[in-house]
This record gives C-alpha cells, sequence and structure tokens, in this order.
C-alpha cells in the first residue's frame, strides 16, 4: 500500500509542480521570471520541510486521521488557487480580444 500511495504522490507532484511553475513564470515580467521560478522552487522546498514535521507532530498528538485531514484541506486550498488563476487567465484572454 505504501508503494501505492508514493505513486499517487508523485503522480500528483509531476502535474502540479509544473503547472504552478509556469503559471508563476507567466505571470512576471521577462527580466524577473528566473528570479520567479527560483522563489517558487525555494517555497517549495521550505514547505515540504516544514509540512513533514508538522504533519509527524499532527499524527502523534491527533492521529493519522489529522493528517489526512490536513492534507484534504490543503488539497481543497490548492484547487481553490487553481480556480482562481484560471479565471483571471480567461478573463485577461477575453479582454485582449
Amino acid at each position: 500500500m505504501a508503494y501505492v500511495g508514493a505513486a499517487f504522490t508523485g503522480f500528483g507532484y509531476s502535474l502540479a509542480f509544473p503547472g504552478f511553475g509556469v503559471e508563476a513564470v507567466r505571470r512576471a515580467p521577462p527580466q524577473a521570471r528566473g528570479l520567479a521560478m527560483g522563489a517558487y522552487v525555494a517555497f517549495l522546498d521550505i514547505s515540504l520541510g516544514i509540512t513533514s514535521p508538522l504533519a509527524g507532530l499532527l499524527a502523534s498528538g491527533w492521529g493519522i486521521g489529522a493528517v489526512y485531514l490536513g492534507g484534504a484541506i490543503a488539497v481543497g486550498l490548492s484547487f481553490g488557487v487553481a480556480l482562481m488563476l484560471l479565471r483571471g487567465r480567461q478573463a485577461q484572454v477575453q479582454y485582449k480580444s
């Protein structure tokens, strides 16, 4: 079961990481695109470094269900961000026409 979970995690990161990275770079001015990508990768690394120990603390304090609840909340928030970015892109395309 751990291998299946790892496969799903890898699959999810393979879709989300480049998608949000492209969006971060696309919204930056041309002269700051390298900086935007560097900041995106740095904040992703920081968030992974923080959430792993935090998930361990949640599991030890409130059980494994709290970790899954926290993950579900994070997915919901990410979905909301993706929808906002998508709506912003559609508005820009309609405005340019």
